[in-house]
């Protein structure tokens, strides 16, 4: 049996081959493990084969399984958490280490775990300040400068994130990562065209190095998508939603090998269509938002909340409700504490047709949340509202968390109020709202808004004195608008007259008022009123044009009720009987079609086209002495079903022909004298004729 020194000599020959096989390795370790449990160096190599095989589970179930051993492998327990998202226990790990006073430079590389695990946590303030204070002479200076600066930019710091990319392009010079972090930068400072610029250069920076490394045409595509994708998020940030969309599906269409850039297209393509267009569409695009865990925990905190409420908002949107359903468990996760989780599952039950359900599930959220469900009271008041509710809606925006400082929650309230037929209450609720404004320049003109809503509240109410003490809140703080003075002389002139003319000193002189004819002013007041016709030259009286247009409306009534009245007839047939003919208007053959047995019962020839019937004048004509006719399907024949039915009108059609003209010898036989009138009126000369 080989000795633990010759196991660990085949282990090193095995590791070091130019692609060591760590599956072959295993067993060695396994064996060496098997002599002396407690080998610090040996338990170190399983967990590096393993992680290198991407077996986390296995070794972390390794190292808890030698706790003696592990205090030497306390950066491969971190590592293996960091890479199963247990993000929390793999920065414990790492504070342990630090606390016990292990950091020494040996230590670098928990150092530069902790700073990722902090910016993987969102905790980007500390995880730019622990990128800062790393100093390693082995570690790329470009990459801590990177991700500094994307620590910074996530924290909502643009600024320092600009300065310290200047001050990596000082040190190294410029790279398309650094270029790119700077672009980014740029947009967090919300400067759109400066960023379109800064993109284009990182792009330039991509190909030239691109070319430097020789890499392969389809990995510069695919190294390029994000740069549109980042260009397309520009465009719609500048209103340009055209070409931002342009971009967005034409990163989709490429297929990016990188799973965070075409989630990040497929969420805004959405966000930019909406629910009203291409919805389905987005929906099949949306298929980029399923990402894998390694992938989505390269996002931001930020952009994983984003995505999962978009996924649980398409899924909603397209009646895909289960999927919405298992959507909203991983929203829960990513927003705890939010109401949003609980506005979706409202409207999911309200797409159930589960009114009381949901205002159940909202009324619960309100009252665990009380200071901050101010999303879901409005609801709740909107669904109360469309109940009839108007009291429980009323309550509800009451108990919103600092309703008087909102202008629209205050106006919702007093409409309540006058639809309960409660002015006092909304008279209460302007009050409250007035002293709750703040003294700012916003909070002063919305005192001045609610004052004014108050006054004509109390003119309304007949209370002239509260009234006017509105008015005068509003002219004493300041406010000269002439339309509020003349409000407030009226409503002096009830009570006080003397302070009416008063405020009537206020109002401004009318510059002109001498070149004024005061009769023609009075005839002006005592006329009618009137209005110009199209040509603009015409006066016409605006009664005398209502009672017109009042007239015509009514003619055209009657004339419809009269084309709607059914017209009678008798029509007596060859054997004596009689049959009565009702309809919204009578065929001028009507006759004809009650000898022929089509009037008053079914049509045989009902399922033929109109141009097809026996007793169709037309086809008299047309079809005279034919053998066939034209209709059917294509690839018909005249022995097919249509031609027969064809033929049997055509026969339809000679006993027709022959009755109208046994009708016609009838007709001239009883009525000679008739047909002399009009032969001996023709010799009449007509005006033209000679």
């Amino acid at each position: 049996m080989a000795s633990v020194e010759a196991l660990f000599e085949q282990l090193q020959v095995i590791l070091d081959e130019d692609v060591p096989n760590h599956e072959e390795a295993l067993p060695i370790i396994n064996a060496i493990l098997a002599k002396d449990e407690d080998d610090a160096d040996a338990l170190q190599c399983k967990l590096v084969c393993l992680i290198q095989l991407r077996r986390f589970e296995e070794a972390l179930a390794t190292v808890r399984s030698k706790p003696a051993a592990a205090k030497q492998c306390a950066f491969e327990k971190a590592y293996v958490l960091y890479r199963l998202n247990r993000h929390a226990e793999s920065l414990d790990t790492i504070e342990e280490v630090f606390k016990a006073g292990a950091k020494d430079d040996q230590n670098i590389r928990l150092e530069l775990l902790r700073a990722q695990v902090l910016y993987r946590l969102g905790r980007y303030d500390e995880s730019a300040v622990a990128y800062a204070e790393i100093e390693d002479e082995e570690t790329d200076p470009a990459e801590l400068y990177v991700n500094q600066s994307a620590a910074l930019c996530a924290a909502g710091n643009p600024d320092e994130a600009v300065d310290v990319v200047g001050k990596a392009v000082e040190e190294l010079g410029d790279t398309a990562d650094i270029a790119y972090n700077r672009a980014c930068a740029i947009i967090a400072k919300g400067d759109m065209e400066g960023a379109l610029q800064a993109l284009d250069e990182a792009e330039e920076l991509f190909m030239q190095e691109a070319e430097e490394q020789q890499l392969s045409p389809e990995e510069v595509s695919d190294g390029r998508i994000v740069f549109g994708v980042q260009r397309g998020f520009v465009r719609q940030r500048l209103g340009q939603l055209d070409g931002a969309q342009e971009a967005y599906e034409e990163a989709l269409r490429l297929k990016p090998t990188e799973g965070e850039v075409a989630a990040v297209a497929s969420n805004n393509l959405f966000a930019l269509r909406g629910k009203d267009t291409s919805l389905f569409d987005s929906a099949k695009k949306a298929k980029a938002l399923n990402l894998d865990e390694q992938v989505e925990d390269k996002l931001t905190v930020e952009q994983r909340r984003v995505f999962a409420l978009n996924r649980c908002l398409l899924s909603l949107y397209t009646n895909k409700l289960k999927e919405c359903q298992a959507g909203l468990v991983k929203l829960e996760k990513e927003l705890v504490g939010s109401e949003v989780p609980s506005l979706i599952r409202a409207a999911l039950l309200a797409r159930e047709k589960k009114m009381e359900e949901c205002r159940g599930l909202l009324q619960e959220h309100a009252a665990a949340n009380p200071k901050t469900a101010t999303l879901v009271k409005l609801t709740l008041a909107q669904i109360q509202l469309s109940q009839g509710d108007k009291q429980g809606a009323l309550e509800a925006l009451r108990s919103i968390e600092g309703s008087l400082g909102l202008l629209g929650v205050v106006g919702s309230m007093v409409k309540l109020c006058e639809a309960l037929r409660d002015v006092e209450g909304a008279l209460s609720v302007l009050s409250s709202a007035v002293q709750a404004t703040p003294s700012s320049a916003e909070g002063k003109l919305a005192a001045r808004k609610l004052l004014l809503v108050s006054a004509d509240l109390r003119v309304g109410a007949g209370d002239a004195a509260g009234a006017l003490a509105d008015l005068e809140k509003v002219v004493s703080a300041g406010d000269k608008d002439p339309a509020v003075v003349a409000r407030l002389v009226q409503v002096c002139l009830e009570s006080d007259v003397a302070k009416a003319e008063k405020y009537a000193g206020m109002l401004p002189e009318v510059a002109s008022a001498g070149e004024l004819d005061v009769q023609e002013l009075e005839n002006f007041v005592r006329a009618a009123p009137t209005t110009r016709d199209a040509g603009g030259d015409t006066i016409v009286d605006v009664q005398a044009a209502k009672e017109a247009a009042a007239a015509l409306a009514a003619k055209k009534r009657e004339k419809r009720r009269l084309h709607r009245k059914k017209e009678k007839a008798t029509v007596v047939k060859e054997d004596g009987s009689s049959v009565s003919i009702e309809a919204f208007r009578l065929p001028k053959k009507y006759n004809e079609l009650v000898n022929i047995g089509s009037w008053g019962k079914p049509d045989p020839e009902r399922w033929l086209p109109w141009h097809q019937r026996s007793y169709n004048r037309k086809l008299l004509k047309k079809r005279k002495g034919a053998g066939t006719a034209s209709g059917g399907s294509q690839g018909g024949s005249a022995t097919t079903a249509a031609g027969a039915a064809q033929a049997a009108a055509l026969d339809r059609t000679d006993k027709f022909q022959a009755q109208l003209a046994a009708q016609k010898e009838e007709e001239e036989a009883g009525a000679p004298a008739a047909a002399a009138a009009p032969s001996a009126a023709s010799k009449k000369k007509k005006k033209g004729r000679k």
